[in-house]
């Protein structure tokens, strides 16, 4: 079986991709997003329990629906990426991501030599074993990208996104704007010129930019302005909303009678 970067695909096919944060640690909701269309999903590490055995089968339940299952990790540490990569993760989503130091250490631990110094292994990455042509598929088809959330990400991002092997700059616009000192603040002045200028970077360096964002509207709103990859949802915030508005609902209907 072939390795292929199916957000790469998608991408070459349309203009922007949408996509869920999965906080629930849930394959069954991976599942509903894939049968719901989504393109992707971030499987967030960084702010859950989640764990590998249970990742093994998001990224299954994703990959039933041709949806493409990137993990946001927790730490840069090296073995803990490699161990996403070798249960066959798609790609890779790293938070805080401030500088060139950071981002070659990050391009060594995901990609084989020549490009990186990531070690051979016969688990799901690799279909078990299935060696041939796996290492050149493996380094061209795997998705990395970079969060840009933090002061000392923003004054570095010009550089950062020469990066070779980069697919994707994606802003953390929560915090950045708290790193700013305007916490959710995204009409800010200062963290609307911050977003331009990543924005800007990703497309002098042809990377693909990325935004997170919390409703229809702004991310019409963000795919107007420029970015292609773009987050609609977290899981575990829809849940809550529409289990509220449904109590709510019938808290009205009965008050009405």
């Amino acid at each position: 079986m072939h390795m292929k970067n199916l957000l790469k695909e998608k991408l070459a096919k349309k203009d922007y991709v949408l996509g869920a944060f999965v906080a629930s640690c849930s394959p069954t909701n991976v599942e509903i997003l894939g049968m719901n269309g989504l393109d992707f999903v971030i499987l967030d590490m960084e702010h859950s329990p989640l764990g590998l055995e249970t990742m093994v089968d998001m990224i299954r339940a994703a990959e039933a629906y041709d949806m493409v299952a990137i993990p946001r990790v927790y730490t840069i540490e090296t073995k803990l990426m490699r161990r996403i990569l070798d249960v066959g993760a798609h790609g890779l989503l790293v938070p805080m991501v401030n500088n060139m130091t950071d981002a070659k250490y990050i391009m060594d631990a995901v990609k084989f030599p020549p490009l990186g110094a990531r070690g051979m292994n016969a688990g799901r990455g690799p279909r078990w074993g299935a060696y041939d042509h796996y290492i050149q598929e493996a380094n061209d088809a795997l998705f990395t990208m970079f969060q840009c959330e933090t002061c000392e990400g923003l004054r570095n991002v010009d550089e950062i996104a020469q990066m070779d092997g980069l697919d994707s700059i994606f802003i953390g616009t929560g915090d950045l704007s708290l790193d700013m000192g305007h916490p959710q603040d995204l009409k800010n002045p200062e963290v609307s010129a911050a977003i331009d200028k990543i924005l800007c970077a990703c497309q002098k360096n042809n990377k693909i930019p990325g935004i997170v964002t919390g409703s229809p509207e702004a991310a019409a709103e963000r795919i107007q302005q420029g970015f292609r990859i773009v987050t609609i949802m977290n899981d575990l915030g829809m849940f809550k909303k529409q289990s509220q508005l449904q109590m709510e609902a019938v808290h009205a209907l009965c008050s009405a009678e």
